[in-house]
C-alpha cells in the first residue's frame, strides 16, 4: 500500500502506476472545494477523491497533502472526511 492516497469514500488509488496528478481548488460554482486524481490513461476525466464545504478545512488538508507529497510519499495518505 506504499505510495497510495485513499479517497474519503474509501478507493485507494496507487499514486506511482495509476496516478498522473493530484489537482485541488474551489469549484467554478463556488460550491466547496475539492481534490482530484487523474489516472495516467485519462487527462481529462479526474475522479473526484475529496471534497469540502469549509475553505478552511480545505486548506488544512491541501497543506498536509503537500507536505506528505513533499516528505512521506512513501506512506500512504488518507483524505479527512
Amino acid at each position: 500500500m506504499t505510495l497510495s492516497i485513499i479517497s474519503q469514500d474509501g478507493t485507494v488509488f496507487n499514486y506511482t502506476n495509476a496516478v498522473a496528478c493530484v489537482t485541488c481548488g474551489e469549484y467554478e460554482d463556488d460550491s466547496g472545494f475539492g481534490f482530484m486524481a487523474y489516472l495516467n490513461s485519462d487527462s481529462e476525466n479526474g475522479i473526484v477523491v475529496a471534497e469540502y464545504d469549509d475553505e478552511e478545512k480545505f486548506n488544512a488538508v491541501k497543506s498536509d497533502f503537500s507536505k506528505w507529497l513533499h516528505e512521506n510519499i512513501d506512506a500512504v495518505f488518507e483524505f479527512p472526511s
